[in-house]
């Protein structure tokens, strides 16, 4: 070998290693060929296999043959693939006689070059594209072995350079995001030692995360998001909107779900939006306090290759929405058990009524003003995870109503003390019924739900609870659910909340249960017509007409009600007995209604 060749690779290998930035060690690498006879430029192209073109990425060589040259080669037209497939170089003694590559060819009679080599690297960029380098020389030479050792020689130092400039880059870039990271951890520790809202927590998490998050707060059931996840199929307006609705809801429901996966596991969340399932990854971080689910954060499209800083930066974000919701989560239990306390002092009649009405005033409740309550009970003891979604989602429902509203469970019921003029009171029944749905989707019951009577001073308060319980507990006794009122009961609700079921139903037995299977089997109305006589007071006529019927139709009934059961009317104390009974199988037998099905 000529030692000639020697003599130049320290020369080329300082050339070589003279920058750590990889776009300038392109360049020296083919200024360090290019500087020795007989190569007067060259070139470094990035091969597209599966886009079938080679792209020049860095050129070196006088101006006459530097201006103007191609910058993208077909691969049809190129040694390069074949150069790769080899993984040796490729010598095209005169380019431009050569009928293999017209690429080549036209440019090499174009600029006047002849002899061309091209090499092939083991170095890989940044998107996984190979690359090949390409020396040209003016006249056509005969390429000596120790020439193209050479020329490979100076390569692979090429490549150690640059993939010594790549890790350069990879680790300062790291810094910058490692920088990047404890900046925006800092910032946000700042925002939390600082006690702002929830809502300024999540905006500052949305300008740290690199994805589009959604941050999902159980508490105030809320979900906020600053911009769509997937832009091309849903716009941000679109998305806002979308998450004001059924969307919310679908991620309230993601949010409280179960979780059975790593904290950074992505999972594939099949979205409806305007009527189409869209599936989108999604890591989905559950927010706890005290093991209790306050809320979640959802990023979108991360990197399936996640590394640490990125895991900090999503751990920095749990953090800091976790202390946020929890000081929100914090305020909302002690102010339920304010509002227990409160209602139970107020609803027992055991403490000093100024001291309550004082105390209801510190929590923005004025007793003085016209109220009802709204009772709604299951029967049983809310478990405390149920008890702390149902106070979370009701409060949400009655808000939704009216934000004076207040809301505390008591003793296996939530009571609504909800203030309200006669204006007003045609809307609770709406209210009413969003509760017992809420309640029954919580519970796996349908429950009982009762409005009290005006509550409009503070004394009246104590009566109206204990009617409400009493109705709560007939509604119970007597298979009752839905809302139920008073009136469910006839005018004898004190009596029936003293007496047994069973007891009751012996006692319609006894009086009428013999004339109600005579008609279930014969198809009579004997029942209803000794309940129309009654009604109107024993009077013939009146009653006749209510049935539609002949007077002498109506003595006739009368008469086989006699003969039949035995059954009188002459008394007042049989006329009670009757009504009674009647009234009690209406309680025990009540008509099949919407919400009791």
């Amino acid at each position: 070998m000529d030692h000639s060749l020697f003599k130049s690779l320290g020369a080329v290998a300082s050339q070589i290693n003279a920058s750590s930035n990889l776009d300038q060690t392109l360049q020296h690498l083919l200024a360090a060929v290019c500087q020795r006879p007989p190569w007067s430029s060259g070139a470094i192209m990035r091969i597209d296999s599966a886009g079938g073109f080679a792209q020049t990425v860095a050129r070196h060589g006088p101006s006459d043959l530097g201006a103007g040259l191609e910058g993208r080669w077909p691969l049809a037209e190129s040694p390069a693939l074949i150069a790769m497939a080899r993984n040796e170089p490729v010598i095209i003694p005169d380019a431009q006689e050569s009928e293999a590559f017209p690429g080549y060819r036209r440019e090499a009679i174009e600029r006047g070059y002849r002899t061309v080599i091209v090499l092939p690297m083991e170095y890989r960029d940044a998107a996984g594209h190979r690359i090949v380098l390409s020396v040209r020389s003016r006249e056509r030479i005969d390429v000596t072995a120790d020439e193209l050792a050479f020329l490979q020689f100076v390569v692979h130092l090429g490549q150690i350079a640059m993939d010594k400039a790549r890790s350069l880059a990879e680790e300062q870039a790291f810094g910058e995001r490692l920088r990047g990271a404890l900046a925006a951890h800092g910032a946000l520790l700042d925002q939390v030692l600082a006690d702002e809202s929830v809502a300024a927590a999540a905006t500052m998490v949305a300008s740290l995360l690199p994805h589009p998050p959604v941050i999902v707060d159980l508490t105030a059931r809320r979900v906020m998001s600053e911009r769509s996840p997937v832009p091309a199929l849903v716009d941000d307006e679109a998305w806002h909107a979308a998450l004001a609705g059924d969307l919310g809801r679908q991620f309230l429901e993601i949010a409280g779900g179960p979780d059975r996966r790593h904290r950074f596991d992505t999972q594939e969340l099949g979205l409806s939006i305007g009527g189409r399932i869209l599936r989108v990854p999604a890591i989905v971080c559950p927010l706890t306090v005290d093991r209790t689910r306050v809320g979640a954060l959802v990023v979108f499209s991360p990197t399936p290759g996640s590394g640490d800083l990125d895991h900090l930066l999503l751990d920095s974000a749990r953090f800091g929405l976790s202390v946020q919701m929890m000081r929100s989560y914090v305020a909302f239990v002690t102010e339920a058990r304010n509002l227990e306390e409160l209602f139970a002092d107020l609803l027992d009649g055991t403490r000093p009524l100024a001291d309550i009405v004082e105390r209801a005033e510190r929590l923005n409740i004025d007793l003085s003003k016209p109220a009802r309550l709204i009772v709604v009970t299951a029967g049983t003891k809310f478990p405390a995870a149920t008890a702390l979604e149902l106070r979370r989602d009701l409060t949400h429902i009655i808000e939704r109503f009216d934000t004076r509203a207040t809301l505390a469970l008591r003793a296996g019921a939530v009571v609504v003390l909800c203030p309200v003029d006669r204006k007003q009171d045609d809307g609770l029944a709406g209210l009413i019924q969003s509760m017992i749905a809420e309640t029954k989707a919580l519970t796996g019951a349908l429950p009982v739900a009762v409005l009290s009577n005006f509550c409009r001073q503070p004394t009246d308060y104590l009566p109206a609870w204990r009617e409400c319980d009493r109705l709560c507990t007939l509604a119970r006794r007597f298979g009752r659910s839905g809302l139920v009122s008073a009136e469910d009961f006839g005018p004898f609700p004190v009596l029936m909340s003293a007496v047994d079921s069973g007891e009751m139903r012996s006692f319609v037995d006894r009086s009428i249960g013999a004339v109600a299977a005579h008609d279930a089997t014969h198809g009579t109305a004997y029942l209803r017509t000794l309940s129309a006589f009654l009604d109107h007071g024993c009077r013939s006529q009146p009653c006749a007409d209510a049935l539609g019927i002949h007077v002498t139709t109506l003595r006739y009934r009368l008469e086989r009600l006699k003969d039949l059961f035995d059954l009188a009317t002459d008394t007042s104390e049989q006329r009670f007995a009757l009504q009674l009974a009647l009234q009690f199988q209406q309680i025990l037998m009540p008509p099949p209604t919407e919400g009791s099905q």
